[in-house]
């Protein structure tokens, strides 16, 4: 857990860090010391456009806008760089379903150049491709 936050934090913040290197390897590791909450409310899981439950692939695109995988909530939220709101850009807060515009339990979320997504539907065992702006996806692997 504490890996996979580090390399949250690594992949967001750009500034305001602390610098050190390791003599075992030939790499430097910067991080923040103290965190930061950029996306959801600490201690509090919801389904509003400012909450998120069980968030469980992130990514950002080129724009640095941060796409998060709210797996119980069943949806894909984007968030603008230094929104405090999320936009549900794929699924629904629904009962998951195995309709093309909902997702059940998504764990993996890729955003190409082009603004289009790609998601992990974990529990409806489908690889999901949705368009830039589309209220609906296509499955492209899977049963």
């Amino acid at each position: 857990m504490a890996a996979m936050a580090i390399s949250i934090y690594l992949l967001i913040r750009r500034t305001e860090t602390t610098l050190t290197s390791t003599t075992t390897a030939s790499t430097s590791l910067r991080w923040n010391s103290t965190g930061v909450t950029i996306a959801g409310i600490t201690g509090s899981s919801g389904s509003s456009s400012n909450q998120l439950h069980t968030p469980y692939h992130l990514t950002l695109d080129s724009s640095d806008s941060l796409y998060i995988g709210d797996s119980d909530n069943h949806r894909v939220q984007k968030y603008l760089k230094g929104a405090s709101t999320g936009t549900t850009i794929a699924g629904q807060n629904a009962t998951p379903t195995t309709a093309l515009n909902n997702l059940n339990y998504p764990t993996g979320v890729i955003v190409d150049s082009n603004g289009n997504i790609y998601i992990a539907d974990t529990n409806n065992n489908r690889v999901m491709f949705w368009s830039n702006g589309a209220s609906s996806g296509t499955q492209i692997a899977g049963s």
